[in-house]
């Protein structure tokens, strides 16, 4: 770079530029101008260091990529398999569990529309052998858990409930799942035994008329006798556990009850049918278990 010829030293001892200059030959406005430029390149070199040092600090903590597997689990699981899911992630990092709780009628129909999903976790066998036929399945079923159905009140009991029987009485409001709906289809089997063991052949229809509405999943039915909607309801044990004593169990006869099974099935079209094979396995596990008893559900049968 050529200097302007108004601020060059006639230096004896070479360029403008050589670190020989001594004060005296170096005027104000020569001085002024070595110091901005050095000044410009010492700026310009920092923040070149500073966009590489960022750069690598950046590539260092970007996460590796998630992976999601989309289960979809009937809704009375949603509090035990939230659970479940989060002591998964936390053993398997970089994996987040995508979860669709509704009613096992709904989460079939959606799997035969094309749905996107890696685990069905169905209240009953029957949704599940339904996709069968279709070739919607990877695999058999695996059995992950299995529940109570039971008659629950609002906690205090105003209309003072105390056996199937009193279910009959023209006063009475209950509330139960649809009859495509697992919990609707267990209901259904209770009235029938109660039926068959007290010698009643009329007994479920006479309970059926006194049923003000028929809900699409059993949260549902558990959340209109928690607000004091309705004076009875089929819902599961767990159903109960998890209102924390805002529903109470009228307890049947053992000849009358009826235990719901869970069963799983990895899905054909699996997005990711490795991570969904892990996870079926995790639900086999003591510690998958354990979470699943503390919300009231019982061992695979």
């Amino acid at each position: 770079m050529r200097l302007p010829p108004h601020i060059r030293c006639p230096s004896r001892q070479g360029s403008p530029f050589a670190p020989q200059i001594r004060q005296k030959c170096t005027p104000p406005r020569l001085k002024s101008f070595l110091e901005k430029t050095l000044i410009a390149r010492e700026t310009a070199r920092s923040a070149v260091h500073a966009f590489v040092l960022l750069a690598t600090l950046l590539a260092a903590c970007d996460p590796a990529p998630t992976r999601e597997l989309h289960v979809f689990a009937a809704a009375s699981l949603r509090g035990a398999l939230t659970q479940a899911a989060d002591a998964f992630e936390s053993r398997n990092p970089g994996i987040r569990i995508v979860p669709n709780f509704a009613g096992s009628q709904v989460l079939r129909l959606q799997i035969e529309s094309g749905a996107r999903a890696d685990l069905f976790i169905s209240a009953n066998p029957d949704h599940l052998d339904a996709l069968q036929p279709a070739g919607l399945l990877a695999a058999p079923p695996t059995a992950v858990a299995t529940n109570q159905l039971v008659i629950a009140v609002p906690g205090a009991n105003p209309a003072g409930i105390t056996g199937l029987q009193d279910l009959t009485q023209p006063e009475r409001r209950v509330v139960m799942a649809a009859e495509s709906v697992p919990a609707g289809t267990y209901a259904r089997q209770m009235l029938a035994r109660h039926a068959a063991a007290t010698g009643q052949p009329g007994f479920a229809d006479a309970v059926l008329q006194r049923v003000i509405s028929f809900e699409t999943n059993v949260r549902q039915v558990a959340a209109k006798l928690e607000l004091d909607e309705a004076d009875a309801g089929f819902v599961y044990r767990t159903d109960v556990h998890a209102s924390h004593g805002r529903l109470h169990v009228i307890e049947t006869p053992p000849q009358v009850q009826v235990t719901a099974r869970y069963p799983a099935a990895i899905l054909r079209d699996a997005p990711n049918p490795e991570l969904a094979q892990r996870f079926l396995t995790f639900l086999g596990t003591p510690q998958a278990h354990a979470i699943l008893t503390r919300h009231g559900f019982g061992a695979p049968a």
